[in-house]
């Protein structure tokens, strides 16, 4: 078996109320890595943190898959020891520049091998799979909202919390580069003909519901229609964050 020709897409755009882009995304489909961060910090130091830690993690990526063949239980503890090494490298910077001082970033990523995908993730951007028409999200956020969530959903009928009445939605509870240890988590997911992945920054999941995404997936041709179309829908529902998508299909 070999890993399926993939393509992919990505677009990013300020939002309706930012001075400044702090979104940063890679796509290297030659060797199946691809990458989303999103950055926070003052003076654009968020700016700083998203390129360093995608900078960093890309140059693991390609380290290891230029080693050959590696099984999946070890592309798991590569991806953990790269996203950690790309940690130390945001938390030194800020530790040394006052001007970057608590900066940090969320950071989700995903490998294509030809077996299955291995993705990982820190914060709250998300990686989603669409497979016959269905949206599936992978990820789940690491953030004060989500814990909240989950406590109120294990006590009330599911549907009956609503994140709207939460005061702390925008509280990531993990990132790259705001302490020593990231913590990411590392999982592996099955891969279908025909299936796509979806990588985005909260200025797109904070706005549309998955069933928004879905729908947008399902009535677009294109990877470059899909992308556009979803930060479309995103700015039409007031997104004031920056909105990135990245898309990967094989």
């Amino acid at each position: 078996m070999s890993r399926p020709q993939l393509n992919s897409f990505g677009l990013s755009d300020i939002g309706l109320s930012r001075s400044n882009n702090e979104d940063v995304w890679v796509a290297m489909p030659d060797i199946g890595f691809f990458a989303l961060a999103d950055g926070m910090g003052g003076h654009q130091a968020g700016e700083v943190a998203a390129k360093e830690a995608i900078e960093n993690i890309l140059v693991s990526a390609k380290t290891f898959s230029s080693a050959g063949p590696i099984s999946c239980p070890d592309l798991v503890i590569a991806f953990r020891l790269a996203i950690e090494k790309a940690n130390r490298r945001v938390y030194e910077l800020g530790q040394e520049l006052e001007t970057l001082s608590g900066m940090g970033t969320t950071l989700c990523c995903l490998y294509w091998t030809e077996e299955a995908v291995i993705y990982g993730h820190v914060g709250d951007s998300r990686i989603y799979r669409f497979r016959n028409q269905k949206l599936e999200q992978l990820t789940h956020d690491h953030s004060l909202l989500a814990r909240w969530m989950a406590r109120i959903e294990r006590v009330l009928p599911v549907g009956a919390a609503s994140a709207s009445s939460y005061p702390y939605k925008n509280v990531i509870t993990r990132a790259v580069g705001t302490s020593r240890k990231a913590n990411p988590e590392i999982a592996v997911a099955t891969y279908e003909p025909g299936d796509l992945f979806l990588l985005c920054s909260d200025g797109l999941s904070d706005t549309l519901a998955p069933s928004d995404i879905e729908k947008i997936l399902e009535r677009s041709s294109s990877l470059e229609q899909s992308a556009a179309h979803l930060i479309e829908k995103a700015k039409i529902k007031g997104s004031s964050d920056n909105i990135t998508v990245l898309l990967v299909s094989g």
